[in-house]
């Protein structure tokens, strides 16, 4: 049924929207090698506020994602997207993301709010602080609405963070822009955090030669290793 779900999106796609789909996938396939020096990659560090906590259930309300590259946060190369909703969120929900209902109701089509995404990913790498959700969600999101297995893999800031820092108490997202000393962000709005994941990351990038990271590569397995050792905070 799943896959058949699946055929039948991706045949209700217009013809324009597939070509897109073929052409950021093609360029995804000829990205850079893990070998490629973390001061020549480009990250997407990227943020979704949904309606609600169940990341196997619940629709992404926005999309917030902000390109680092040249251990620069770009604040030129941004990418933000209200989806609409078929029918509002919980009050609740509203309050934390201070998204209306009225608001939700005329956002942006789903497949065009996806398909936006994925050609501003490009062939980069995706980090998100703790990925699981957002990957999950993602990953879920794009496969109901464009019929396709999202291809970027997430990495988790949230791992990354106390390897290269190790030693500290922190927890949240607001624990390490409190440590860091960086601007107080307004949680909840997914651009915003996209911006202090962003922040976060090029002071992991600006770090991590003095652990002996110096490509992609580095990167991904210090991630790996974080978690395999649960020490992911």
């Amino acid at each position: 049924p799943e896959e058949w779900r699946a055929r039948q999106a991706r045949r209700a796609l217009p013809a324009s929207v597939r070509e897109r789909l073929r052409h950021v996938r093609l360029g995804f396939l000829d990205r850079p090698g893990l070998g490629q020096p973390l001061a020549l990659a480009r990250f997407v560090a990227l943020d979704l506020e949904t309606t609600g906590p169940r990341m196997l259930e619940d629709c992404i309300i926005s999309i917030g994602a902000v390109a680092v590259s040249e251990r620069m946060v770009r604040h030129d190369d941004a990418y933000e997207a209200l989806l609409r909703q078929d029918r509002s969120s919980e009050v609740d929900n509203i309050l934390i993301h201070q998204i209306g209902g009225q608001e939700q109701l005329a956002g942006t089509d789903p497949v065009e709010a996806l398909v936006g995404c994925l050609e501003f990913i490009g062939d980069s790498r995706v980090v998100a602080f703790r990925a699981e959700f957002d990957a999950t969600v993602f990953e879920r999101e794009v496969r109901r609405q464009l019929g396709y297995r999202a291809w970027p893999r997430f990495i988790d800031l949230a791992a990354l963070l106390p390897a290269i820092f190790p030693g500290t108490e922190n927890d949240t997202l607001d624990d390490w822009v409190a440590h860091f000393g960086l601007p107080p962000i307004g949680r909840h709005h997914a651009i915003a955090d996209a911006y202090a994941t962003a922040q976060l990351l090029m002071i992991v990038l600006e770090a991590a030669p003095r652990s002996g990271i110096e490509t992609a590569a580095d990167l991904r397995d210090a991630e790996q290793a974080q978690r395999w050792l649960g020490r992911r905070r």
